[in-house]
């Protein structure tokens, strides 16, 4: 077992709050392959380089909607799938969402757990949702349901109902538009996973405690 205190800053007025979360050997051991799963996510290409996102998105007349961004390869994307599909994919024993909730668990503090909810946010929805969002149709785009189609449909399962959702996507919009929507969505999941990163590698620091 060991312990680690987190301090959380102020909120609306109030004070800092000091919250103790208690690991048990076998949590220790799977935040030891997360972080693993994160530092070959950092070392891919994409990262190394600077992973581009949507700086604007703007109206033209003659072109419509443009997300401008900036441009990246077929083999970077690629090699970023094949890293982040360990920390992505739900049924994973590293998946953002599992790690998330054992830190939910461990630290049973109400203030920690809203800022997990706003983390799960960006990686769910990308960065922009808390700004905004952008619709085609009926579809909204900066949501994670919309970006699964492309997921699960041309990527990782190939699933046909989610291929033909992700159509009516790509119809709407240019190869341009698609490349940078589809980048700055995995930009909101790499961003989430990094906060996370940071928490386990403090758990990792810790150590155990001395014994007598």
């Amino acid at each position: 077992m060991r312990s680690v205190t987190l301090t959380l800053p102020p909120s609306d007025g109030g004070c800092e709050e000091s919250v103790v979360g208690t690991f048990e050997r076998s949590d220790v051991e799977l935040l030891g392959r997360f972080t693993a799963a994160v530092k070959r996510l950092r070392e891919s290409a994409l990262l190394t380089r600077g992973m581009p996102v949507v700086t604007s998105i703007r109206w033209e007349r003659q072109c419509g909607l443009q997300f401008i961004c900036g441009a990246y390869s077929d083999s970077e994307l690629h090699e970023l799938l094949h890293v982040l599909r360990p920390l992505i994919l739900q049924q994973e024993a590293t998946s953002y969402h599992r790690i998330a909730a054992l830190f939910g668990r461990r630290f049973e503090n109400r203030r920690f757990r809203d800022d997990l909810k706003i983390w799960r946010h960006t990686f769910e929805h990308g960065q922009l949702s808390h700004l905004m969002q952008v619709s085609v149709g009926s579809i909204p785009l900066l949501h994670g349901e919309t970006l699964k189609q492309w997921l699960y449909g041309e990527q990782y399962h190939g699933d046909e109902e989610k291929r033909a959702n992700w159509q009516r996507v790509r119809d709407a919009l240019t190869d341009e538009n698609v490349r940078a929507y589809v980048i700055n969505q995995l930009a909101g999941k790499v961003m989430a996973v990094f906060m996370l990163d940071g928490l386990a590698q403090r758990v990792l620091a810790a150590g155990e405690p001395a014994t007598a």
